[in-house]
């Protein structure tokens, strides 16, 4: 999406490179390497307006785990979320 979005290219080279934006299946990719099965809640941050979109960010995280897809909230850019409880264990 990012190489095919309206960002400038040189833009597209810093968002995209090694210390850029993680992709939807990136993230994927490091929640599927932790421990994710005592994670009470997982939010998505900072998703990109005209380069993603939160279903799609969404069904690729909880792609790594069904049971993820109810603890996992996608925060949206100019919309405020609620707050969050977390209970300590």
């Amino acid at each position: 999406m990012l190489q095919n979005g309206p960002y400038p290219p040189r833009l597209q080279e810093r968002v995209g490179g090694n210390y850029g934006h993680l992709s939807n299946d990136q993230a994927a990719r490091i929640l599927a390497q932790i421990d994710h099965g005592r994670l009470q809640h997982l939010v998505i941050g900072h998703v990109s307006e005209k380069n993603n979109s939160p279903d799609l960010a969404r069904r690729t995280l909880a792609g790594v785990c069904e049971s993820l897809d109810a603890r996992l909230s996608v925060l949206e850019q100019g919309n405020v979320s609620g707050w969050f409880c977390m209970n300590p264990d």
